[in-house]
């Protein structure tokens, strides 16, 4: 050999050009395994990013780890935490790991770029197989698989940080150790799972297993020749065995199940949080397969069936009808305004002398999916049990503690408040009949037709609920209407309707869509409680939520307050309103909403949802509730259909219009007031979104100060999205100073308060009250969707509690137990 000369199978050393090269060769062939495997790693993806990102998705994982104990009892691992383990295992990791695998298996394209790059490495002098894309093809899948275990440690960990600050500490102290035993116990899976990825191709070469795995070859060799999943004829022992194949097949054909089973049923025995892995798995087999055969043939199957839903959706129709039923001319059985207010004036003995009657309270109901629901129901609950409240009461902490609720709601009504109601019980009359209308938005609705549906459903002053509290609420027992209607709102109604966003509105066809399994659940879930109720109930009383809006005739002595439900217009942006009153009346001399007298509207630019369909159609209580909470994703656009083939319109959210409900509630006020001169009604706000209160106490002179972040990502994208979601509450909180303002200017010469707003209170990181702070911390986050944790229930519960600081509604509810005392001829009468 000559001097300086190397050996024939030594490689030159690469000049930096070479290394960018060969580095960026890399690079491309590691995105072409990521983009063969896309479908399992967009699982992945999109599971990473909720439960990093959404506060809603990460609560979920509190009912595990909640579930191992009562509320406040010391943690330890459950049962239920390793059957989340398992539920992630058996229903995400695996099929999007089986999947990735099969997808690298099988891939041709992938198989000509791995030969390639085998090639080259043995013309490098290296022998056997190019280790780097040998390693891509290995550990892609098995990293995918990790994945999953993941992104459910990060939201409980996430979870923690939202936990609310509880009066109960033992309570939320046992449910922050339970949520870290969750995190350890998801990091604990990821080796496991690996280790599982790694012995797996080794356990099928244990004798009998190998054995067991050729059988299932030869039988199903057919079948999977015939699915496209049989093995590539260059690399028929690839790693992924007949094993893996048939599970696959068989998840796919479990979600094909889920399709046409009843979500119902299914969410009873796979509580929210085991559902998650099958709504995010559950797509994977199905959607890599096609994803498979549109590579092998060089067609965009994805994009095609994508589009071409998109285009049969359009030609056809969607499967997002609003549900109606045929009634009896329904529009006919409305009450027209003055009968309403008479009928009222009826159930408080006050007919022949307006004046005498008490303060009609109209309740605004704000937005906020089952918070708000469950927020409305507590507060309103709160008054319903007056028998309860004038007297002396105790209850036990978790850890022991007693706590004592002195008489007249914790001294919050004085003597002389007791004494006029206890004469307005002796008539006959209670805290219910002052209740004239509840105007709601959204979970507001929700709450407002809860409240409506039980006070129908009572056969005397106990709510219509069993003393047995559901597993689902946080409480012991029921002991008065309070109790009855939190655990009414409290259930699981978001598994099933996200079995419906991932499963049925995918497919629709002739399925039910998520907006009507959300009513079912609501309906399922007032009818159990009902049922249970016994004597308290009335006959067919459990059935309530799913009767006719309108069905349900008037009773004086059996009063129930009216419903204004306010939704939103796609083709108007105008509210759409579904109420039980006559949307017009004749005014008196002047219409307070400015059109014709004699057709007086009482709700301004507003239209009327029972004038866009049949007269011979009505709809159930839970859709007229539905009406009003079509929030984005989770409920869709609701398409109203005047005859068969004619949408006339859809309906959305109320909170895209105003959060509130307040400026409903400000109307029907004016033309009550217009009707009978000599009553005087009081507005109840019941807000639900911390954020917007932390807004409200920046405002000076009535210019808010607003404290924006220093940087803002995408600004051009989020800017105009945020201002959107802003502008629901920034209205409602418009239409609270004008309903304020109006009945101040009406009656506030002699009555003070006429309006009052009671909050969900917000809290710093710390968990204190940034109110009054001058530069509050940024705030924690709350969970708003169709389920509530336990800490959230008793976190809304205890807002209506006294405090030490300034975050507290003690002010509020003196002043709600004034007006319920107060006559309106004290506010009607000259000014003294």
């Amino acid at each position: 050999m000559r001097a300086g000369s190397r050996p024939a199978n030594v490689p030159l050393r690469q000049k930096p050009r070479g290394i960018v090269s060969h580095f960026w060769r890399r690079i491309l062939d590691l995105t072409l395994v990521l983009w063969v495997v896309r479908v399992p790693l967009l699982s992945v993806l999109l599971g990473l990013a909720l439960m990093a990102g959404v506060t809603q998705a990460q609560d979920v994982t509190l009912d595990v780890a909640m579930a191992g104990a009562p509320v406040g009892a010391a943690a330890g691992l459950s049962r239920a935490i390793f059957s989340l383990v398992a539920a992630v295992f058996l229903l995400w990791a695996m099929p999007v790991h089986y999947a990735a695998r099969l997808l690298v298996e099988t891939d041709n394209g992938l198989a000509v770029l791995v030969a390639r790059r085998d090639a080259s490495a043995g013309h490098r002098g290296i022998v056997g197989r190019d280790r780097l894309m040998a390693a891509m093809v290995r550990e892609v899948p098995r990293l995918i698989g990790l994945a999953p275990f993941l992104a459910f440690a990060m939201g409980a960990n996430a979870a923690i940080g939202n936990l609310p600050t509880l009066a109960d500490r033992p309570a939320i102290a046992a449910a922050h150790h339970q949520l870290v035993l969750l995190v350890w116990a998801m990091l604990a899976a990821v080796p496991l799972f690996y280790l599982y990825c790694v012995l797996r191709g080794r356990l099928t070469r244990v004798r009998a297993l190998a054995a067991l795995d050729r059988v299932l070859g030869r039988w199903l060799k057919p079948v999977f020749g015939l699915l496209a999943i049989a093995p590539r004829r260059d690399d028929a022992a690839g790693q992924l065995h007949a094993s893996g194949r048939l599970a696959l097949l068989f998840y796919a054909l479990l979600v094909v199940a889920v399709l046409v089973a009843s979500p119902h049923w299914l969410a009873a025995r796979l509580p929210l949080a085991f559902a998650v892995p099958l709504i995010f798995g559950g797509w994977v087999p199905i959607l890599a397969y096609l994803s498979s055969v549109g590579r092998r043939f060089h067609v965009p199957i994805l994009t095609g069936l994508f589009i071409a839903g998109a285009v049969g959706v359009y030609v056809f129709g969607d499967n997002h009808a609003v549900r109606t039923v045929t009634a009896d001319e329904p529009a006919y059985r409305r009450t027209s305004l003055v009968q309403a207010v008479h009928l009222w004036m009826r159930a408080n003995g006050c007919a022949e002398q307006p004046s005498s009657c008490p303060r009609p309270i109209i309740v605004a109901a704000a937005g906020g999916a089952s918070r708000a629901g469950f927020f409305t129901a507590s507060v309103i609950g709160h008054f319903l049990d007056y028998d309860r409240q004038k007297q002396a009461f105790g209850f036990t902490r978790a850890d022991g503690s007693k706590v004592s609720r002195a008489a007249r709601d914790d001294g919050r009504f004085s003597a002389a408040i007791q004494s006029v109601l206890d004469g307005q019980e002796r008539q006959g009359k209670n805290v219910a009949t002052h209740l004239f209308a509840l105007s709601g938005v959204s979970g507001g609705s929700y709450g407002a037709a809860v409240v409506a549906a039980a006070l129908s459903a009572r056969t005397g002053t106990a709510p219509p609920c069993p003393t047995e509290a559901p597993a689902h609420w946080f409480g012991g027992a029921i002991h008065g209407w309070r109790d009855c209607l939190e655990s009414m709102t409290a259930d699981d109604f978001l598994t099933a309707t996200f079995f419906g966003l991932a499963f049925h509105d995918q497919v629709q066809l002739f399925l039910r869509d998520r907006a009507a399994l959300l009513e079912e659940a609501w309906e399922a879930s007032f009818a159990r409680h009902v049922a249970a109720a016994g004597a308290n109930a009335g006959p067919g009383a459990a059935r309530r939520l799913s009767e006719p809006f309108l069905g349900a005739p008037r009773d004086p002595e059996h009063w129930v307050p009216y419903l204004v439900l306010n939704g939103t217009s796609v083709e108007t942006g105008q509210r759409i309103i579904t109420t039980d009153i006559l949307p017009t009346y004749a005014a008196s001399s002047r219409c307070p909403s400015g059109g014709p007298t004699a057709e007086c509207p009482i709700f301004t630019h507003a239209i009327d949802f029972h004038s866009l369909v049949r007269s011979d159609l009505d709809v159930r209580l839970s859709t007229a509730a539905t009406n009003s909470a079509r929030f984005p994703v989770i409920s869709p656009p609701g398409s109203i259909y005047q005859v068969d083939t004619d949408v006339v319109d859809r309906i959305v959210d109320g909170g895209y219009f105003e959060n509130f409900g307040a400026e409903s509630a400000l109307e029907l006020a004016q033309a009550m007031v217009d009707v009978e001169p000599a009553l005087a009604p009081f507005v109840l706000v019941v807000s639900n979104d911390p954020q917007s209160v932390l807004t409200e106490e920046r405002t000076a002179r009535g210019v808010v100060v607003p404290d924006a972040a220093e940087q803002s990502f995408l600004p051009e994208v989020v800017g105009p999205v945020d201002a959107i979601g802003a502008v629901r509450s920034g209205r409602g909180r418009l239409a609270v100073a004008h309903a304020a303002a109006w009945l101040d200017g009406r009656f506030g010469g002699r009555c003070a308060v006429n309006l009052v707003q009671i909050k969900v209170w917000p809290e710093d990181s710390a968990g204190h009250c940034p109110v009054g702070t001058a530069t509050p911390e940024k705030i924690r986050q709350v969970s708003m969707s169709w389920w509530l944790s336990k800490p959230v229930q008793m976190n809304l519960h205890e807002q209506l509690e006294p405090t030490a600081d300034r975050c507290n509604n003690r002010t509020a509810v003196e002043q709600v137990w004034t007006a319920l005392a107060t006559r309106s001829e004290a506010c009607t009468g000259p000014t003294p």
